[in-house]
């Protein structure tokens, strides 16, 4: 086991491992809460998988041993573990906990009389009071008291809930989230492919004999313009690449024994933020 101070210190090293991860919560309205059991009972379904299993029974750790590796409670290891891994996701997001300040403005845009249309629709709302008119802050001050409304009127906004019109007119769009093709199959393809990358790099630091492959070029300076205009020249020359690549695996892939497993190559661009 790592010293503390050690331990710490790898720990502050994944930050940047979850930062993209952090943006993509942030685009798709979900809350640290969420987003904190999500990764609190896959650390636990995780930590069944690669904990060392009992020496001579070949049995997976015991909830006590994966309670004292993860530190967390045995009832915490216990309800994470009756659940199904493909329903501990959706639980978690639509477990009972307090409203966001968003969704009760939100809710109560859509449901509060005071705030709707005569046919049932949430009003054109003015950001502050025009006569005997309701406003968006009239809204605020009703449903997330003590909310600072221009705060929440730009977070609404950042989501795609509202927009403003002429500077003086906030218009509700919709009770859902924008977030452009970040879809739930999307996310997962991408989260896969994170994976795999991960993995790569990861277990190369577990084992120096492990028999992935990576290599990175050296950085470049270029404009974003430079790279727009390059762009097309290297996807034709990426995806040339990668059916030579892949030719010869399918030579091969016929002789391979019945345990063989699936093997690929990726070619990715990064830059700098």
């Amino acid at each position: 086991m790592k010293a503390p101070q050690e331990q710490y210190a790898i720990g502050a090293a994944l930050i940047e491992a979850l930062e993209p991860i952090i943006d993509v919560c942030l685009t798709a309205g979900i809350t640290s809460l969420q987003f904190e059991k999500i990764l609190r009972a896959t650390f636990v379904a995780r930590a069944f998988v690669k904990l060392p299993k009992h020496p001579k029974t070949g049995r997976p750790p015991t909830a006590n041993k994966v309670a004292f590796a993860t530190g967390l409670s045995w009832k915490d290891i216990s309800k994470v573990r009756s659940a199904p891994r493909s329903n501990v996701a959706k639980k978690l997001l639509t477990a009972r906990e307090q409203p966001s300040k968003s969704a009760r403005v939100i809710e109560g845009w859509l449901k509060d009389p005071a705030f709707l249309t005569s046919g049932g629709h949430p009003s054109d709302l003015p950001i502050k009071r025009l006569g005997k008119q309701r406003s968006f802050k009239d809204l605020v001050a009703k449903h997330a008291p003590a909310t600072p409304w221009g705060t929440l009127l730009k977070e609404l906004t950042r989501r795609g809930h509202v927009q403003v019109l002429n500077g003086e007119i906030v218009r509700f769009k919709r009770a859902t989230v924008q977030r452009g093709g970040m879809t739930p199959a999307a996310v997962a393809d991408a989260s896969q492919k994170v994976k795999r990358l991960a993995d790569n790099l990861f277990q190369g630091l577990q084992d120096p004999n492990a028999a992935n492959l990576y290599e990175e070029s050296e950085p470049l300076k270029l404009t974003e313009q430079q790279v727009a205009l390059l762009r097309p020249q290297l996807e034709r020359r990426i995806k040339a690449f990668l059916k030579s690549v892949e030719n010869e695996f399918r030579a091969n892939e016929d002789a391979a024994p019945d345990e063989r497993r699936e093997f690929g190559v990726s070619v990715y661009s990064w830059k700098d933020e």
